[in-house]
């Protein structure tokens, strides 16, 4: 089965077709990196697989269930229950810096009632274990380094307990000296069986690390293969001059 099935997807933004009809499909697993130049619809098309964009057309399937099929999506109750398989990790921490990393990691599975406090606290824990962490717990943000702080929201999202997280250029904010130490929690993910798609400009980590590779272009996935065919033997032009670019 699909952890994701994307069919056909499509979305505008006033006269500005963004995505003009995406298909992807996701296998239990697979870790997908997503290249592409500014502006070919990468994190658009991110943000519409977890409801952060309403598309206008095409359906969208999370962990076999429709998040939104020909374009409708289901009652707000149905649809929180399916996105709760999902978490993303944004470009930016977006961490709030009045609350210590403890209830930063709590705060929303609190409100969503996940579970008790007591519960919440040990799995802060443990989440902060898994990405290296956890002396951080009761420290405040502002004493974190950028790449601390990605890290602590890669720790967020997995609170959820997710089937599927998707990272939206998880590095772009950070100094190339920090960018490693997050690559390297994505990739522990990537070993522990995670469904993953990696908006990246990190060809390395996309060649190391992905499953597959998708190449987007003015809105629609121009090619798709092997970290191997899309690096080194890509049938497309555009991909093979964008690849030759950002290898220089």
């Amino acid at each position: 089965m699909y952890e994701i099935e994307a069919l056909n997807v499509k979305k505008s933004f006033g006269d500005l077709e963004v995505l003009k009809g995406v298909s992807l499909n996701v296998a239990k697993g697979e870790v997908v990196a997503v290249l592409g130049p500014s502006g070919s619809g990468k994190s658009t098309f991110l943000r519409s697989l977890i409801d952060l964009e309403v598309v206008d057309g095409g359906s969208i399937k999370i962990a076999g269930e429709y998040l939104c099929k020909d374009g409708v999506y289901p009652k707000n109750k149905e649809k929180t229950r399916i996105l709760s398989k999902a978490g993303m990790v944004f470009q930016h921490f977006n961490l709030f810096p009045h609350m210590s990393i403890k209830k930063n990691l709590m705060c929303a599975p609190m409100l969503n009632k996940q579970a008790g406090k007591a519960e919440l606290e040990e799995l802060a824990v443990e989440m902060l274990k898994k990405v290296g962490l956890e002396e951080k717990l009761n420290v405040m943000p502002s004493t974190l380094s950028g790449g601390q702080k990605q890290r602590v929201a890669i720790a967020r999202a997995l609170m959820r307990n997710p089937d599927i997280i998707l990272f939206d250029e998880p590095t772009s904010a950070l100094d190339p000296e920090l960018t490693g130490e997050v690559l390297n929690v994505i990739s522990k993910l990537a070993d522990e069986g995670i469904t993953m798609i990696v908006v990246t400009h990190e060809m390395g980590f996309a060649k190391e690390v992905a499953d597959r590779v998708i190449f987007m272009y003015e809105g629609v996935v121009l090619e798709e293969g092997t970290p191997d065919v899309i690096f080194n033997n890509p049938a497309n032009e555009r991909t093979r001059t964008f690849i030759q670019s950002v290898l220089k």
